[in-house]
């Protein structure tokens, strides 16, 4: 990697860790470094095992200057630990060389003196993937201190307890953005690539402060020539962040606006185009008021033209965007088109504020079907059949047929009741309308109120 091939790292190389290097640093000037075992717990990429490395040369430095204890790198043990040559230290892949019968052999050596250090130092990478049972083989002389272990993990809770419990735990902290990008710009240097700020930072933020992964990307693009923006997004496929930042410049033209919705929608899902949405507006806002902006999904020029078209109101649109999980391009489609079409919707008009319609409880409107025989109950009977001065509830008689179901003339629900009939009673009659024969059906209408007089006559009486 870039940042180890022009010299040997010390600890002034460490970024972000201060209180850690201090205390360990105190260790080597009291000379107590020997004396107990290390955890080194934190994410990925962010130095652990490079710190581990610097502080077991350190701790075996046959020229350890205790006023500045830097590791010498000119040494025996130094070097052999730079060419990871055998000796007083060893460094061991926890996820392949964490078996029982591996860490026996390093218990079974232990008794054998090594030349130039008074004790072995292992160092032992994702230390987390070693078994229950090799951590248990390990504890015993980790416990009567006749080794040193240095264990580096990103899951600490994983190495059991008595070991924990035996052991200085040191968390290594999250790399400020600010200390990555001036470790950054010494690498290019060296390696006399030209770059952006912006395009460097674009990185850092996508790599979310992982230092490892933002040196493997900068070789990447580097690649390519000169590390630019444009670059940069076309490796990391972000192109798609410039269309955030143009649909929200054209939401007050729904045919565009609607388009480009389109255009995200075929890269990315909908729910990240909502993600992007309010990011852009956010950072948009960020941008133009001096704050922090993340560079992994900024676009200054675009930016500046939303804050400059919307003002103070383009916090709405974030707020707009995140209120709601767009399972699919519809809902999202519809958002963008209430946006333009609902008057007030816009910052600047009269409300300042859009008015969400939740994609769960918007349905487009359903014709109610034709119930089905015996479908309905008496209490819903009564219920869809107005009926004036009607009797108690309790004093209509039950209903002891099958209810049928015509539509009146004037296009309402009304059942008509059919007496019961035997197996041999043949077809049923026709259907009439009360006081109506089927001849009539189509000369005149019946008077409503009449009809339903006659049918609260019927139901009362059964028939």
């Amino acid at each position: 990697m870039w940042d180890t091939r022009y010299r040997p790292l010390k600890f002034t190389d460490v970024l972000g860790q201060p209180g850690t290097v201090q205390l360990l640093k105190a260790r080597l000037q009291k000379g107590t470094a020997l004396d107990t075992s290390y955890i080194f717990s934190g994410g990925h990429g962010q130095g652990k095992t490079t710190l581990a490395r610097i502080y077991a040369r350190a701790m075996l430095c046959l020229n350890l200057d205790k006023s500045d204890p830097e590791p010498c790198n000119e040494c025996d043990n130094c070097k052999a630990i730079l060419l990871d040559q055998p000796g007083a230290f060893s460094e061991r892949d926890a996820a392949s060389q964490g078996t029982i019968e591996n860490i026996r052999a390093i218990v079974d050596e232990l008794p054998f003196s090594v030349f130039g250090a008074a004790k072995r130092v292992y160092l032992f990478d994702e230390a987390h993937r070693m078994g229950a049972g090799a951590q248990d083989v390990l504890l015993k002389p980790v416990e009567e201190k006749k080794m040193v272990g240095i264990f580096c993990t990103t899951e600490p809770d994983k190495i059991r307890g008595p070991i924990r419990s035996r052991c200085e735990d040191y968390t290594i902290r999250k790399i400020t953005r600010e200390d990555i990008l001036v470790r950054m710009q010494y690498v290019l240097a060296q390696e006399r690539v030209e770059y952006q700020d912006d395009a460097v930072l674009m990185i850092i933020d996508h790599s979310h402060g992982h230092v490892r992964d933002v040196i493997n990307k900068m070789e990447m693009v580097a690649q390519l020539g000169p590390i630019t923006v444009e670059g940069v997004r076309e490796y990391l496929r972000l192109s798609v962040i410039s269309l955030y930042y143009e649909i929200l410049l054209s939401l007050n033209e729904p045919q565009k606006a609607i388009s480009l919705v389109e255009q995200a929608c075929e890269r990315v899902s909908p729910e990240d185009v909502a993600s992007g949405l309010a990011e852009a507006a956010m950072n948009s806002y960020r941008l133009s008021n001096g704050m922090f902006a993340d560079f992994a999904y900024a676009d200054r020029d675009l930016g500046r033209k939303v804050y400059a078209k919307y003002g103070a109101g383009t916090i709405v649109w974030a707020e707009y965007f995140l209120r709601s999980r767009y399972v699919s391009r519809i809902s999202l489609l519809r958002d963008v088109l209430v946006l333009t079409q609902v008057p007030g919707n816009m910052p600047g008009e009269t409300t300042g504020r859009p008015v969400l319609i939740p994609t769960a409880t918007v349905q487009a409107p359903i014709s109610e079907p034709l119930p089905t025989p015996n479908a309905v109950s008496q209490g819903e009977v009564s219920a869809q059949v107005p009926v004036e001065n009607s009797q108690p509830v309790s004093q209509v008689k039950p209903a002891s047929a099958p209810v049928k179901y015509l539509t009146d003339l004037d296009h309402n629900f009304v059942p008509k009741l059919e007496k019961p009939r035997g197996p041999d009673s043949g077809p049923p009659p026709k259907l009439t309308y009360p006081g109506q024969s089927n001849d009539d059906l189509d000369k005149r209408q019946l008077d409503p109120d009449t009809w339903r007089r006659e049918f609260e006559l019927r139901w009362t009486e059964g028939g």
